[in-house]
């Protein structure tokens, strides 16, 4: 049987992980109205941001990608 210290600590942890999925659920749900909202704009900078650099746009993404993960890397 769980003491009851045990089984209140287990329940602060279930109750902070679902805030947690909660709040993650909420910030996607946010990120990705923004993207559909701002689309339009994102499209234009990528234009004109790889044109600038003499590549296209997919080797742009790709860039762009690459960079993000380095930034996520040195975080750890």
């Amino acid at each position: 049987m769980l003491s009851l210290p045990s089984f209140d600590n287990q329940r602060l942890i279930f109750h902070a992980a679902r805030q947690t999925l909660r709040k993650a659920e909420m910030a996607r749900l946010a990120v990705h109205e923004w993207l559909n909202y701002h689309d339009f704009e994102l499209e234009e900078w990528k234009n004109k941001t790889a044109s600038e650099l003499g590549i296209s746009i997919s080797e742009l993404e790709q860039k762009l990608l690459a960079a993000a993960q380095r930034q996520l890397k040195d975080k750890e």
